[in-house]
């Protein structure tokens, strides 16, 4: 494994008690534990809009390319995009990114 890089950062008090919580609690070794696996869950969620947008979003667009009058107006596009962030954010742990 390559060699940790240190950050320091400043959290909401609710937010270090959680970490706390979850350390005593025994689900993680430690407080490092808790926020690498909050970043790989922020990653997977990264990536999986990433993927929604080329695989279902962009090919539409492409479709709609010849006749611009067919197409959707960007309004509707955001808030389908919006939607299914929402839907994604409301799966994730506690409900909310912050």
């Amino acid at each position: 494994m390559p060699q940790a890089v240190k950050r320091n950062v400043a959290l909401p008090p609710d937010q270090a008690r959680y970490i706390d919580t979850l350390v005593a609690s025994g689900a993680y070794r430690s407080k490092g534990a808790v926020i690498r696996a909050a970043l790989r869950a922020l990653q997977a969620r990264d990536e999986a809009m990433e993927r929604w947008v080329r695989v279902q979003v962009v090919p539409v667009l492409d479709a709609l390319q010849p006749d611009r009058g067919r197409a959707t107006p960007d309004d509707h596009l955001r808030t389908a995009v919006r939607r299914q962030q929402a839907v994604w954010l409301e799966a994730a742990p506690e409900g909310k990114e912050g």
